[in-house]
């Protein structure tokens, strides 16, 4: 039973490599291309033959290998560079923020969020009751009265070249109402 599992572990399968996505092809896998010349080209699938016959370049196609390793996509260093990620500290926790010291900024953040809430809640409160007096205070204010009191004929301003004004319309366009 041991002696199966070594070879088991031993064995090693031939694969080539897709001439176009450069992916690896398993036995009995792929499409096998041979050109006039007698030159072979083994595809993955149908998708990398019909690029390959389109001319296409797989340095510029995302999804080949040749396009990842061109750009340094997937290797060990990357996912090294992602576990270090530098830490950057804020210059505004370092020497504070216009107005305020670092003394007056710290203090705020070690403040209880409870009591940030209670505060920014007062401030809207205040707020909406200022607008709330303003709106008040301009319903109370007498209206200003517009033009004479009776607006709905046609209404002829001062004899120093003032315009008669007609009245809008009340039928449809090119009828004359009935006087």
């Amino acid at each position: 039973f041991f002696f199966l599992l070594v070879l088991l572990a031993v064995m090693v399968v031939k694969t080539d490599t897709c001439t176009f996505s450069n992916y690896r092809i398993y036995p009995y896998h792929g499409i096998t291309y041979v050109r006039t010349d007698g030159k072979q080209f083994r595809f993955i699938n149908g998708k990398c033959e019909a690029c390959f016959h389109m001319k296409r370049n797989p340095r510029k196609l995302s999804w080949t290998l040749f396009y990842r390793r061109l750009r340094k996509k997937g290797t060990q260093e990357d996912v090294l560079k992602k576990a270090k990620k530098r830490i950057v500290t804020s210059t505004a926790m370092s020497r504070g923020i216009a107005g305020l010291s670092i003394e007056e900024l710290k203090a705020k953040k070690s403040e209880n969020p409870e009591r940030r809430k209670a505060l920014r809640e007062a401030t809207v409160r205040t707020a909406k009751d200022e607008n709330r007096k303003k709106q008040e205070e301009k319903k109370k204010a007498p209206k200003k009265v517009q033009g004479p009191a009776g607006a709905g004929g046609s209404v002829k301003m001062g004899k120093a070249g003032g315009a008669v004004m007609q009245p809008g319309r009340s039928s449809a366009p090119g009828k004359k109402s009935a006087r």
